[in-house]
């Protein structure tokens, strides 16, 4: 079941069920009004199963776009032109979203499966982990890494399904429920804790690399201890910034976790970042921004106030949120002024668009998939 707010697992193990909506949850803030000044095209749109209860995530792999809906659906699409290779249905419960490079794709069961598959749509190999996968398989230098809900890190063999490694540390007595996949780049396996750690991994061994705070528990209850990072990580060029509820955003260098700055904020959605700032969405739906090399705050935005705001995404020169209502936000990066507007299928958007740049693909909770494009 999907919560529209993050699930409090009062054991590693353990599920929290919930109701559609909390019964104190702020009024979301009215649909604001914009006159268009920025034109975002929708390329293509198609659909990959039926209305969903989790949060999926498509992946990008060069020319393909791979992507998991209701239903266990796995489907792969043609970039260019949105036409679907094929379609296929999962024999397990999948949950999370889908890795993709090269030649596998991979996604992960609430039963701990990893299934691999190649660009015909043919399981290659399945694997065990030890609790639930609720977060998108990463496929990346020639290996798979899964997170599973009991926050270990797993990594295999892209061609084989060989397990390379596993990591662990020790998790709190309370923590949040953990959507967030871990990040890759350069050779490095970028991973959000609970009670507000950071941790590089090197994917050929597993070896910690470095491990830094990006928040410190406080308060008096237990509830107000909860720290945990439970968006992925952001990186670019030699700089990798996260972002825990109930406590910072922090970014430090790649290379050595060295600390650059640090801000108090509070997100579960997560965050992106450009050449020139950091941008944050916060527990209040509220977009942030912030100077990247220095975390001088430049703006905020709260005309979006409680629409269940995603993280943000870098699309061309803006930046993009989605919400509740299926809207899509554009917004400048200068001074966060709301600069264009897109509906889509009325779907409640669960997470950030997935971008590389010049392109974005959005997914929403009724299955329809998006492919946008900067104008």
């Amino acid at each position: 079941m999907n919560c529209l707010r993050p699930l409090l697992l009062l054991s590693v193990l353990g599920l929290a069920a919930c109701g559609t909506t909390m019964s104190n949850a702020p009024e979301p803030a009215p649909l604001p009004v914009v006159v268009s000044k920025v034109k975002t095209t929708v390329l293509w749109k198609s659909s990959v199963g039926d209305k969903t209860e989790y949060r999926f995530q498509p992946a990008f792999n060069g020319e393909l776009i791979a992507a998991v809906g209701g239903n266990n659906e796995l489907a792969l699409f043609e970039r260019a032109s949105g036409s679907k290779r094929w379609q296929i249905k999962v024999d397990q419960d999948v949950a999370g979203g889908v890795g993709i490079s090269g030649g596998v794709i991979a996604v992960g069961t609430i039963s701990g499966e990893v299934l691999a598959f190649d660009l015909s749509g043919k399981k290659t190999w399945s694997a065990k982990v030890t609790s639930e996968i609720i977060s998108a398989p990463v496929v990346s230098d020639d290996f798979v890494v899964v997170r599973s809900g009991d926050g270990k890190i797993s990594t295999f063999s892209a061609a084989t399904g060989e397990l390379k490694w596993i990591y662990q540390r020790p998790q709190p007595a309370l923590l949040l429920r953990n959507y967030a996949p871990p990040v890759v780049a350069d050779g490095v396996v970028y991973v959000g804790q609970a009670a507000g750690r950071l941790t590089a991994i090197s994917i050929a061994d597993g070896r910690v690399l470095w491990e830094a705070p990006v928040a410190l528990p406080r308060g008096a209850s237990e509830l107000e201890r909860v720290t945990d990072i439970v968006a992925p990580p952001v990186v670019r060029g030699d700089v990798v910034c996260a972002v825990a509820f109930q406590g910072r955003v922090a970014c430090f260098g790649a290379k050595q976790g060295n600390l650059l700055w640090n801000r108090e904020i509070s997100s579960w959605t997560g965050l992106a970042i450009d050449d020139q700032q950091v941008y944050v969405t916060d527990a209040k739906g509220q977009v942030n921004a912030y100077e990247r090399s220095s975390g001088r705050s430049v703006w905020r935005q709260d005309l979006l106030a409680n629409r269940l705001v995603t993280a943000p995404a870098v699309l061309g020169s803006n930046v993009i949120v989605g919400d509740l209502d299926g809207y899509l936000h554009v917004l400048n990066p200068e001074d966060g002024r709301l600069v264009g507007q897109l509906a889509t299928d009325g779907g409640r958007i669960y997470l950030a668009p997935q971008s590389d740049g010049s392109q974005a693909i959005v997914q929403t909770g009724k299955g329809s998939i998006f492919l946008l494009s900067a104008q």
